[in-house]
């Protein structure tokens, strides 16, 4: 089967690999949509997300929905010729954190795309058939695919027990970032700041649930949140960028006693953080690792008609070009906002 696997920072080529088989508790899922992430992007430009390298080629990917044609032994049979949202982490199931219900820290998770496991930017993929939900009729395998970026939009405002009634502001505009607007949005903000470095994010922000967006190149950030609180600060700040400036901003723009949630990745394996100001404003810190019992809830979400997932979805490339998209959105180029690759 053909796979596209990374050899070096910004070297991806088409290769030929053993198309894989189920084993017993598996499914083996035929590809047809897979999304760029802003994780992809590190390994893509730096090889590495911390101390987390890429020592070997390796298939990136992980956001990623497809039809299944064939499982396992112990899977489910009815699953064969459904299209599924993959839940892409694999959990071992047995350790303590496992069990506690928090998988997603799993520390013998095999998670794809991230070294040393291949991902989804190829024709067929095997994965652990409870991990496979089906979609609703009519939901195209690129929307499918957006589950995963959606339902780590779902978990992020969780964890940052945002209430009905209160402020929020979010610290890039990416497709997580849009996203966590609009579940914000749907679970009661009554104030919505966003900041990005592009004016087309900018715009998509008002667009896509923002009562308020600026460019952070061009005003500061938390100067404009102080002045559209009233120099209050906001209750809740969302950090979703992949910069290790923006955990110091989230701090200094949430109000006394408010939370801060770190999504973004910066790459780095250690970031500054503004121990002195969360001390005096005592705030809640949470990091956002991935998800944990979204994604029923963010299929629900969309077929509810509560989420317009597809207009987030700018651009679509075939496989063999997989480099393409990557390199539109390393540049930020033709306003992209998420970029697919469709077979």
């Amino acid at each position: 089967m053909k796979a596209v696997k990374w050899f070096a920072p910004r070297d991806m080529r088409v290769v030929d690999v053993e198309k894989p088989a189920p084993l017993p508790h598996e499914a083996l899922i035929r590809i047809e949509s897979t999304g760029v992430c802003g994780s992809d992007m590190h390994y893509y430009e730096d090889g590495r997300i911390g101390k987390a390298q890429i020592t070997e080629p390796l298939i990136l990917g992980h956001e990623y929905a497809g039809i299944v044609e064939a499982v396992g032994a112990e899977a489910d049979p009815g699953l064969i010729g459904k299209r599924v949202a993959v839940e892409p982490g694999i959990p071992c199931l047995k350790c303590e954190w496992c069990r506690t219900g928090h998988y997603n820290v799993c520390l013998d998770m095999v998670f794809p795309g991230g070294p040393p496991h291949d991902g989804a930017f190829c024709e067929y993929k095997t994965v652990h058939a409870d991990f496979c939900f089906p979609v609703p009729d009519g939901m195209g395998a690129d929307e499918a695919a957006m589950i995963e970026p959606l339902a780590v939009a779902v978990h992020t405002v969780e964890l940052g027990q945002l209430r009905p009634g209160e402020t929020c502001a979010i610290l890039g505009l990416g497709p997580i970032g849009l996203l966590t607007a609009r579940i914000a949005r749907l679970s009661g903000a009554v104030k919505i700041i966003g900041s990005d470095l592009h004016d087309y994010r900018v715009a998509a922000g008002a667009k896509h649930g923002a009562d308020f967006a600026l460019n952070a190149a061009k005003e500061d950030t938390v100067d404009v949140i102080m002045r559209e609180t009233n120099g209050r600060g906001v209750d809740v700040v969302f950090d979703c960028a992949r910069s290790s400036d923006t955990p110091t901003l989230a701090c200094k723009a949430a109000r006394p006693a408010g939370r801060c949630v770190l999504v973004g990745i910066s790459g780095q394996e250690e970031d500054p953080f503004p121990v002195s100001i969360a001390r005096r404003k005592e705030l809640t810190v949470q990091w956002c690792r991935r998800f944990r019992f979204n994604f029923p809830r963010s299929l629900e979400l969309i077929a509810a008609g509560r989420v317009d997932i597809k207009s987030l979805i700018t651009h679509s490339f075939p496989l063999e070009q997989t480099r393409d998209a990557f390199e539109l959105v390393m540049n930020f180029g033709d306003n992209a906002l998420k970029v697919s690759v469709d077979q």
